[in-house]
């Protein structure tokens, strides 16, 4: 299970390519699955990419993960 509470396009990518991984799925079994196109899913795992939450959101369906988003806490 992955937590972080400030994320960066490249902890994003990280995350996306480790549950791939994990998965033993690779780019082109994920891009057919998901819809999402193979060079896309490369530019994401390697930080260069900043995905719409539609595509976010399709590759993190076939990967088993969700996205959460909170109220920021204030001192």
């Amino acid at each position: 299970m992955y937590y972080t509470t400030a994320m960066n396009i490249e902890d994003l990518g990280y995350i996306i390519r480790e549950r791939r991984n994990a998965l033993k799925i690779n780019q082109d079994a994920l891009s057919q699955k998901s819809g999402v196109a193979i060079k896309t899913i490369h530019s994401i795992e390697q930080g260069k990419a900043n995905p719409s939450l539609k595509t976010l959101n399709l590759l993190l369906k076939e990967l088993k993960l969700e996205l959460f988003i909170r109220t920021e806490t204030t001192n």
